[in-house]
């Protein structure tokens, strides 16, 4: 499958871009409004905390002054009959402020409490409606792909950033175990080992590693690679890492490549291909994912309210693609792109400039500003919106 503009160039990015800007934008309608409610919950219970403190205040400042005026009073008066009087008082008055101080600050802690848990519903849903967007709808991201084995199974991870936007997955994996040969096919190492039965002499053995098992495993965009091998009973182990073709790899803590008679025989070329092996076994074993954070410049996009910072973000990258749709395009209000399928048959995909600047409108003023930054010329009457920065 290839993808085209009208003009028969290559897109910068081998992706259905009409069928991604589909699901950017439907993506954008779900999460504005969860994120402005999130926002609405947190001016409506700053507005209340700001009330229970005010009377928090004037409590303990009434508190205050009248512990003044009554010591004065009993400075000008200085009479010893006063002094029980004057010490029930100030202790009646203090047992009921502080009993009604009490009962503010547990409700300004329900309400906080309450703001919390409001508030994660909404967080959850925004993750939900963000986790089949991210994943793949992100374009020349730096992707980060992780395994760690735990028992009997697998744990693994995937990150991606862009422009200070990150984001991490929790992937599920369909095997429980990953050995070298289903990562890698045979893979055979050069290592020494001790032969003769009366008189031992070192002798160099190609060990067979397809049935070790992949215990870590990271990779980059850069193609970047660590790999931590064992084998069945945990006797041996294997580290190999690198990237840009070369490769180190050890034998427990004897360093293989750094070994003249012992680097000749490693397959470098072979290496070369794990970084495409790993994106690929990461392509068809993954049984299920779920995003588990954005963040927007080292901060929790989701908890501080930045998630449209981060389409805006997004958008950019998706307006310069639209721009290039509606130059080399013959109708200028159309936004097309060209499939050629396998067999050469090519067909074309479209969408209505007018239509995607609508489906924005409609979402509000932020929907507008996506819009203004993917280039869409605004034509229709804007809906209100709520939005505000926290």
């Amino acid at each position: 499958m290839k993808y085209m503009y009208q003009d028969s160039t290559e897109l910068p990015v081998q992706r259905d871009y009409i069928e991604d800007l589909k699901v950017f934008i439907k993506t954008i309608a779900k999460v504005i409004p969860l994120e402005n409610s999130i926002i609405e919950i947190k001016n409506r219970n700053r507005e209340m905390l700001l009330v229970l403190e005010k009377k928090l205040n004037e409590l303990r400042l009434f508190e205050e002054r009248f512990y003044s005026q009554v010591q004065r009073l009993s400075q000008e008066i200085n009479s010893e009959e006063l002094g029980a009087c004057i010490e029930a008082v100030l202790e009646t008055c203090s047992l009921h402020i502080g009993q009604k101080c009490e009962i503010l600050e547990s409700e300004a802690s329900k309400i906080k409490r309450g703001s919390v848990q409001e508030c994660q519903k909404y967080e959850i849903k925004i993750l939900e409606a963000l986790s089949e967007f991210l994943i793949s709808g992100v374009y020349r991201t730096e992707k980060n792909f992780e395994i760690l084995s735990k028992g009997d199974s697998l744990s693994a991870k995937m990150r991606g950033a862009m422009a200070g936007l990150q984001y991490r997955y929790d992937l599920e994996l369909i095997d429980e175990v990953l050995t070298v040969e289903k990562l890698f096919g045979k893979l055979s190492l050069p290592t020494w080992t001790k032969t003769g039965l009366i008189r031992k002499e070192e002798k160099i053995k190609m060990q067979d590693l397809s049935d070790f098992f992949i215990t870590s495993l990271e990779c980059d965009s850069l193609d970047n690679v660590r790999l931590v091998l064992e084998n069945k009973k945990a006797s041996r182990k294997f580290k190999i890492e690198g990237g840009d073709s070369r490769y180190f790899i050890y034998d427990e803590a004897q360093e293989i490549s750094a070994d003249k008679e012992l680097s000749g025989l490693i397959d470098q070329h072979s290496l070369a291909l794990l970084p495409e092996n790993i994106r690929a076994y990461f392509r068809e074993n993954i049984r299920a994912y779920s995003l588990e954070k954005v963040m927007l410049d080292e901060e929790d996009a989701v908890a501080e309210n930045q998630v449209f910072d981060c389409l805006k973000i997004i958008a950019e990258q998706y307006g310069t693609i639209l721009q290039e749709c509606l130059e080399k395009g013959n109708n200028k209000d159309e936004i097309i792109i060209k499939v050629e399928e396998s067999d050469g048959r090519r067909t074309e995909k479209y969408l209505s400039r007018e239509e995607v600047y609508r489906q924005l409108a409609d979402i509000g003023s932020e929907g507008v500003e996506i819009a203004g930054i993917l280039g869409i010329d605004t034509r229709v009457q804007v809906k209100e919106s709520n939005y505000l920065i926290v």
